[in-house]
């Protein structure tokens, strides 16, 4: 599905004699309550567990498809590793424990782009579009504790919702266009999956029982984007 969606905006490209550009991004994820990228507590009689999102990755490439001088098509594809820690606490056996982990996944996302001219070299532009995500598998791992001789293990399992899913992402930013050193950018992106990307259970397990919480993980960010296109000639400009 990825690979017919990269064929199809080529070809676009090709039959509107526009010009293809690349590109790579760096977009750091750091937490944000004010997108659900953010600490969440479950809890029960027995059982406190806080996940807690740490500052993450998502790095790839960008493929710039020019239709028009103000208008184009983005696509590529970039990985994306969000990271967690999970702090687990038994009010009960008063025992707690941490576990983290990394939850990876890719984007192929599908963009049109609009572009401003604010100078000879600044360009202003704005784009929208959906992302197609795909996370290759489930995350599973462990830590114990040890109180009064009895050994505890403590346990997270996170899966996905689906291996592949959809998702509605916007970008605004800026863009100085140099004449021999390609273009440098400078923007910030908002990902929203349609549905949650995951869920997550931690779990306590010792000789008095088994004790589990869950919850979701919606896979939402608003991240700083940096971008650098490589130079090309000026027969082969873009907009």
């Amino acid at each position: 599905m990825p690979l017919f969606a990269l064929s199809l905006l080529a070809f676009c490209a090709k039959a509107q004699d526009g010009v293809v550009s690349f590109g790579i991004q760096f977009r750091p994820l750091v937490p944000n309550s004010l997108v659900d990228f953010a600490e969440v507590t479950e809890s029960s009689d027995t059982l406190i567990a806080t996940w807690n999102p740490r500052t993450s990755l998502n790095f790839g490439m960008v493929v710039r498809f020019g239709i028009t001088p103000a208008f184009s098509i983005e696509s590529g594809i970039n990985l994306v590793r969000r990271n967690y820690t999970i702090q687990v606490e038994s009010p009960t056996e008063k025992v707690e424990s941490e576990l983290r982990y990394a939850f990876v996944g890719y984007e192929v996302p599908i963009q049109a782009l609009y572009y401003v001219r604010l100078t000879d070299q600044l360009w202003m532009n704005a784009s929208g579009g959906v992302s197609i995500d795909m996370y290759p598998s489930d995350v599973f791992s462990t830590s114990s504790a040890v109180r009064d001789t009895i050994f505890y293990d403590f346990e997270q399992y996170t899966g996905r919702r689906g291996w592949v899913q959809m998702a509605v992402q916007a970008n605004y930013g800026f863009e100085w266009r140099t004449k021999d050193k390609g273009y440098f950018y400078l923007g910030a992106t908002y990902h929203q999956p349609f549905t949650a990307m995951a869920w997550s259970e931690t779990i306590i397990d010792w000789q008095g029982g088994i004790h589990r919480l869950t919850t979701e993980l919606t896979g939402n960010y608003f991240t700083l984007d940096l971008r650098y296109f490589f130079h090309e000639p000026p027969s082969r400009r873009g907009p």
